[in-house]
């Protein structure tokens, strides 16, 4: 969003006007730059525009969120849907679901209630509390899920490409032992991020905001008062930048063009497999059974490379800006900064989106969604579960 850039310097979007002598210091003890970038009249144009319907937008798209991410989990826990693949799909959908929940309320706050301009009213010292709270654990699940999601392609890849080293290794309990490990080591990686914090107010008539000379407006910032504040500034920097951002989309980049070949090759031995089938009528049957398999096998890895992909898209431009943001001078403010909501709304969409793929690339997800919540039809129930019982007896360990 990344959130966790998107308050490195504390609600620095929305009160990057009012505050850029206190950002501007945190943003400066980075190094030296490389080279500096002007302001850009499109992109604040663009943030004038977009940003009134921000809120409104972001949290719609966190009400759906939230409500889709815990119908993935009711339907990937159930008993019939157990496998590793899923256990990471799992993990997954909390993370996402927390991230977007976190969200709501500071968009409620921020954009559609008070508004975007600052004043006494909505920046409060609760409301300060909340962002502080929200600027490391918003960190912490965004990060879970950017980990998940390469563990998951990881899952993947060794399962098709090598089957029985997956059968082997990829089961369900070293996933649930993956998932757990993704979550400890981030939290644990995390620590600087999550003391580098501060809270601190002014008058608000100090900076123009209001008439009454003792309302207090409050928000957070990067601590920058000791050396050792700096040092631990720029060591959380290069931290987010490279394990938070760049280094699992370099290898979801990887992963994917892995899981691209391994899925043409695949084709091609199915194809192979098709032309014996034709010549050896005697092995019809085990064969198209196989083939059946293949592309049951093929179909789930589309929608996991999918899920990759949409994730990496998402994630790649904001691990690229985040690098920027401490090469080039102004870059976070001339640039990151009119573009820190639209990064958030696109993230909050791809945390959401993964309901809608399920529904539409995986005929046993649906099968389940519909025998769990569709009891109003039971007609219809009974079919779907003839057909998940002849799914389950069919579908690998590692499939959705």
């Amino acid at each position: 969003m990344d959130i966790s850039e998107y308050y490195v310097n504390a609600t620095v979007s929305v009160l990057s006007d009012v505050y850029y002598g206190h950002t501007n210091n945190s943003n400066t003890t980075m190094g030296n730059y490389i080279s500096d970038v002007p302001e850009s009249p499109a992109l604040r144009s663009f943030e004038t525009m977009y940003k009134p319907i921000h809120g409104y937008l972001a949290a719609s798209v966190c009400v759906f969120g939230v409500i889709a991410n815990i119908l993935n989990i009711i339907v990937l826990t159930r008993k019939n849907m157990v496998s590793s693949t899923n256990i990471i799909l799992t993990g997954l959908a909390i993370s996402d679901g927390l991230t977007m929940a976190f969200y709501f309320p500071w968009a409620l706050q921020m954009y559609v209630i008070h508004g975007t301009v600052v004043s006494s009213d909505r920046d409060t010292e609760g409301c300060a509390k909340y962002q502080l709270g929200y600027a490391i654990l918003s960190v912490i699940v965004h990060s879970i899920s950017i980990w998940l999601t390469v563990t998951l392609a990881v899952f993947r890849y060794v399962f098709i490409r090598f089957p029985r080293i997956g059968a082997q290794y990829c089961n369900v309990q070293r996933a649930k032992t993956a998932v757990i490990t993704v979550a400890v080591v981030v939290t644990i990686v995390c620590i600087p991020n999550s003391i580098s914090y501060e809270l601190k107010s002014d008058l608000a008539i100090m900076h123009g905001v209001g008439n009454d000379s003792n309302a207090t407006i409050w928000w957070i910032d990067v601590k920058n008062n000791t050396i050792t504040d700096v040092v631990l500034q720029k060591f959380n920097f290069w931290v987010q930048a490279i394990f938070v951002k760049l280094l699992p989309c370099f290898l979801l980049t990887i992963f994917s063009v892995l899981l691209v070949r391994t899925m043409q090759d695949a084709e091609k031995r199915r194809k192979k497999m098709m032309t014996k089938n034709s010549v050896a009528d005697g092995e019809t049957q085990p064969i198209g059974t196989s083939s059946k398999r293949s592309r049951r096998s093929q179909r789930t890895t589309r929608m996991l490379l999918t899920v990759v992909i949409l994730f990496l898209v998402t994630e790649t431009p904001q691990g690229v800006m985040s690098l920027l943001n401490g090469l080039i001078q102004d870059f976070f403010h001339h640039v990151y900064i009119p573009l820190g909501d639209l990064l958030d709304i696109l993230a909050l969409i791809n945390n959401g989106i993964n309901f809608v793929l399920y529904c539409t690339m995986s005929k046993q997800f649906r099968d389940t969604f519909i025998t769990v919540f569709c009891r109003c039809f039971p007609k219809m129930v009974d079919g779907r579960k003839l057909q998940t019982v002849t799914t389950m007896v069919t579908t690998r360990d590692s499939e959705v």
